[in-house]
């Protein structure tokens, strides 16, 4: 499965509520797991927390190479929850394993991080913020 092979299920699985298949797209080191050790825990979680949340649209803007086996994707989300949309930003690092690409973790810019056109937004956006939380 190729990177954008990946990302493409996993928008297509979170516009359909499909948590489980969330949830294997997720590497086996990422903070994520670490939350949420079984499927089940999360899928349970996102069924109570997230199913309000639509995906309107999604799109990689572009990509970078870390080395041969990790890749950061910057990526603009479009989420509407109870009709109001919002713009999400995520440079997201995907780790090539054995069983293909999988979503690693990601660092996230909110509207209010940055104000600019979506189309606009680049890595240096991401490299600049100071303190660099990944989810």
């Amino acid at each position: 499965m190729t990177a954008d092979v990946l990302l493409e299920r996993r928008f297509a699985a979170l516009a359909d509520g499909d948590f489980a298949t969330v949830y294997a797209t997720y590497h086996q080191e990422s903070p994520f797991i670490q939350q949420f050790s079984s499927r089940g825990e999360y899928v349970r979680f996102a069924k109570a927390n997230l199913s309000a949340i639509q995906v309107k649209n999604w799109q990689v803007l572009s990509c970078r190479e870390l080395d041969d086996r990790q890749q950061e994707h910057l990526l603009v989300i479009e989420l509407s929850v109870d009709g109001y949309s919002q713009f999400f930003y995520e440079l997201a690092l995907l780790v090539d394993t054995e069983g293909g690409w999988r979503y690693h973790s990601a660092q996230k810019l909110g509207a209010e991080d940055y104000s600019g056109p979506p189309d606009q937004i680049d890595f240096e956006h991401f490299d600049r913020v100071t303190e660099k939380i990944r989810y």
